[in-house]
């Protein structure tokens, strides 16, 4: 695979990855982790030092069970310092892996941009494209997320299955690495779920309706089973520790937290960093709303949010549909993630591609010069499919955008390919 490699790419990439640890390092030289994690973090530190799977409420002043965030990470970090190893080399780490999955997700993005019939030149450009796109390069790609690494490994895993679509054989090889991919993936960013769901979902209806040998068709089906099933068993320690915590099977208690955000009188359509502020609107329409709320643990307590959520819903059918619409508009904005401010100012690069995107999908849906969708551009478009649902029913997080942005890239090099090949055939063909 490397072999093939044009030798102009790698000090392109060697620049690149210098770029981008030069990043990591001055903008975190303290080897800190991110906000999130540091709550994770401190709930290992208390469960070691024997107080249980808590952490310290701000609110109340005191330690409580907390299913907030993902427990993968919780229990990595417990692991890692029972093996008594300094956290900032967890940090470098991550910042290492998620390096070289920067370089895979590049080579990747070149090969399915190739499996759509793009030139080699082009490939490469559109892999260039990619590997400095705002997100991926700085906003998220900068800074200590893992996001740098799920991402890459799903532009692989969408990158395989159409090749599967296509008709490849399963080798073991490949069939490790996608059921690996998704199960880090998905261990790591719990949303990813959604994703992974839908796009296994469509991936097995389509080779339900294409013609592949048969052989085939049951090894997608076996892929998809073995990928269930693992995380189902990846899973079950999550489970059964939240049970013990809250009597309940949940992966995290943060769903309800958030499905009232995107849905309440002042819901933004993105996330409220004022969520908790006592004299703000938002929490005085909670705490109005579910008076008895203090005296809640954090599942009843988002059970009691979510349920708020839908009642809204429920009584305002029509600021919901203007709040789907807002949601919408703000999901293909040009703003792209910032961990400490309600906003970013549009970025042009942004811009470009999502115009660019909106350009290609019109002149499909028109059938412009015959232009028409292929059943494999729906694996490409279903992260984008998939976290737009995601942003309808909680709110615009462009964290979980990022996962949006490749598709949003390519297709509309994919369409202009596609267009370029109708105009260079004669009139009778077109």
């Amino acid at each position: 695979m490397l072999r093939s490699i044009p030798r102009f790419i790698w000090p392109v990439a060697v620049l690149l990855l210098v770029i981008r640890l030069a990043l990591n390092l001055g903008l975190n030289p303290g080897l800190e982790w991110n906000y999130d994690e540091r709550r994770n973090g401190r709930i290992a530190d208390n469960y070691l030092a024997g107080r249980g799977y808590v952490s310290l409420d701000p609110e109340r002043q005191q330690l409580r069970p907390d299913a907030f965030h993902a427990s993968f990470p919780v229990f990595v970090y417990m692991g890692w310092s029972k093996a008594g190893l300094p956290r900032h080399y967890l940090t470098l780490l991550v910042y290492a892996a998620a390096a070289g999955c920067y370089l895979l997700g590049g080579l990747y993005v070149q090969r399915t941009l190739r499996y759509f019939g793009l030139a080699p030149g082009v490939a490469w450009a559109g892999a260039g494209l990619w590997a400095i796109s705002p997100g991926v390069v700085y906003y998220v790609g900068a800074f200590w997320w893992f996001e740098n690494i799920t991402l890459p490994l799903l532009i692989v895993v969408v990158y395989k299955l159409l090749r599967l679509h296509g008709g490849r054989a399963l080798h073991w090889p490949d069939a490790a690495l996608v059921t690996s991919a998704v199960v880090l993936s998905c261990l790591l960013r719990g949303y990813l779920l959604a994703v992974y769901g839908s796009l296994f979902a469509v991936f097995l209806l389509l080779m339900l309706r294409r013609s592949v040998p048969a052989a085939t068709r049951r090894a997608a089906w076996g892929l998809g089973a073995v990928v269930l099933v693992l995380l189902v068993l990846s899973h079950m320690p999550i489970l059964l520790k939240n049970y013990r915590q809250f009597g309940a099977y949940t992966l995290s208690n943060q769903a309800g937290f958030e499905l009232l955000q995107g849905h309440n009188p002042v819901a933004q359509g993105r996330f409220m960093f004022d969520w908790d502020e006592r004299t703000g609107p938002f929490d005085q329409y909670v705490r109005a709303a579910i008076p008895h709320l203090d005296s809640l643990n954090q599942y009843q307590e988002s059970q009691a949010r979510a349920q708020l959520a839908r009642q809204w819903v429920a009584a305002h059918p029509l600021k919901e549909a203007r709040l789907w619409i807002k949601k919408t508009a703000l999901f293909f904005s040009p703003e792209n993630f910032v961990a400490d401010a309600p906003r970013t100012p549009w970025n042009p690069f942004t811009a470009l591609v999502h115009l660019a995107f909106f350009a290609a999908l019109t002149l499909t849906v028109l059938h412009y010069r015959g232009l028409r969708f292929e059943s494999r551009d729906w694996l490409l478009l279903l992260p984008l499919l998939a976290t737009w649902a995601i942003s309808l029913v909680f709110f615009v997080g462009f964290r979980w955008r990022f996962f949006a942005e490749p598709a949003l890239l390519l297709f509309p090099l994919i369409v202009g390919h596609r267009l370029r090949q109708r105009l260079t055939l004669p009139p009778e063909n077109r």
